[in-house]
């Protein structure tokens, strides 16, 4: 039985605050230009599992992952959407510190029916100072 999943993947992310006029801009047209950073993604724990250790222990194997990366990459980030509250406060105790809103990010919607469309939503942009001695 699977219990929870987590992925870990290198993005151009622009990591710099959004300020009026960039968030006129979308999330994608901005990471264009950006930097390769790693990001957390759809880390999720079944519900009857969660706050067993299981979602720290995915977390860490994602961080750890992080580090054997050539080239080092010394942090990472992840993108919490802003209703998340139970996911923000997760990241925010395995030492995630909140760098900005973004009010242009999509997520995909199934609208009840077969069809998908793109919805958008703010997240929120987390980041976690990693270091080699934490390996």
């Amino acid at each position: 039985e699977i219990v929870g999943c987590c992925e870990v993947i290198e993005e151009r992310l622009d990591v710099s605050p959004i300020s009026k006029l960039k968030a006129t801009i979308s999330e994608r047209e901005r990471n264009k230009a950006a930097r390769r950073r790693p990001l957390i993604e759809n880390l999720s724990v079944k519900k009857d599992y969660r706050r067993s250790g299981i979602g720290v222990a995915l977390l860490k194997a994602c961080e750890e992952s992080v580090r054997s990366w050539v080239p080092f990459h010394d942090e990472v980030f992840a993108q919490v959407e802003l209703e998340n509250d139970c996911a923000l406060e997760f990241f925010e105790r395995c030492g995630y510190q909140i760098l900005f809103d973004d009010p242009t990010c999509k997520r995909i919607v199934i609208d009840g029916t077969i069809f998908m469309k793109e919805a958008t939503v703010t997240k929120v942009m987390m980041r976690k100072p990693l270091d080699r001695q934490d390996a």
